[in-house]
């Protein structure tokens, strides 16, 4: 059984020792989480306390203010004794009048912290993709001609037991280029469809998609080609490696532009968001989970690996 209060402390021990080697006093955004360097635990605003982590003191659960004065003054009265930068996941200037001092961005600090996985943190990775593959399989059996999309989405929620989804899902008819369909299109047979759904259990999450032919039809080669690409992507998937090599990687193999080539993975879709372009610098860390997302010769399906001190390793079989 996942520990999630142990995983969540240690998460937040992560984001402190980060804010203590680059000297930022406090993190947060408006109007609902405040970290405060060397505080045992995170300020939290919610509207249900019962939601909040059985770990966190209780005077550590504030109500939400939806009177943005009094939240932005109470956000100040908060970061008001710490030291160093104020760091911000969201900029606003509103805030930063309210505080009074400089704000820095956030993003590289809780990257920094929360990108690489612990050996608990990938096993509840992997459980949560481990419920999205099969909740997928539900979606694909029902994708039937004359179906509605919305049966696709019942199919999931009907395989899903003990998880929640993290959205609606997604479903694109194959072409040039995808298009979205919607809850109340319906399949027609001879279609060739991409689905991904992602799910969430005990905090983590999980992302699964894969192409169906409606109705029939053969998806082979197509799927082959996929893989190799696939697997010429996954070879670059190592320590040190940047978007722009895995983008090089996945162009030489036959991928096109059609959405992300890959995306983070742990208490949801995380970065790094990696796209054909490829222009983000910002080297792989071992303990990295990625989903590659690769489409090729008309195919589109999604699987996880975690980025190492050597090789990669996959976290789930091939669709």
């Amino acid at each position: 059984m996942t520990d999630r209060d142990g995983l969540a402390r240690a998460r937040y021990a992560r984001v402190q020792a980060v804010m203590a080697r680059r000297g930022a006093g406090s993190g947060g955004g408006l109007p609902w989480v405040v970290i405060v360097a060397g505080a045992p635990s995170a300020v939290v605003f919610t509207a249900d306390r019962d939601g909040a982590p059985s770990w966190m003191p209780r005077v550590a659960i504030e109500p939400l203010l939806w009177d943005r004065g009094r939240a932005l003054r109470r956000l100040a009265e908060l970061v008001a004794p710490a030291r160093g930068a104020i760091a911000c996941d969201t900029f606003s200037p509103l805030l930063r009048d309210a505080i009074g001092r400089p704000l820095i961005d956030a993003a590289p600090l809780l990257a920094e912290a929360m990108v690489p996985k612990t050996a608990d943190e990938v096993a509840a990775v992997k459980t949560t993709l481990r419920a999205a593959r099969s909740a997928l399989r539900g979606a694909v059996r029902a994708a039937g001609p004359g179906e509605p999309v919305a049966a696709l989405i019942a199919a999931v929620a009907e395989s899903s037991a003990g998880c929640f989804p993290l959205g609606e899902g997604f479903v694109w008819r194959i072409g040039s280029p995808f298009v979205r369909l919607a809850a109340t299109d319906v399949l027609g047979a001879g279609d060739v469809v991409a689905l991904e759904l992602g799910l969430s259990h005990a905090a983590y999450a999980g992302v699964a998609g894969d192409t169906v032919a409606v109705g029939g039809g053969d998806l082979t080669a197509a799927r082959r080609a996929w893989f190799a690409a696939l697997c010429a992507i996954a070879k670059r998937c190592r320590r040190g490696a940047t978007a722009a090599d895995l983008a090089r990687a996945a162009t030489a193999a036959g991928a096109r532009r059609e959405g992300l080539l890959a995306h983070g993975l742990g208490v949801g879709v995380e970065p790094p968001f990696i796209d054909l372009d490829g222009g983000d610098a910002e080297p792989l860390r071992p303990g990295t989970v990625l989903v590659l997302t690769p489409v090729v010769a008309g195919f589109r399906a999604t699987r996880a690996l975690l980025v190492t001190e050597g090789s990669p390793r996959w976290l789930e079989g091939a669709p």
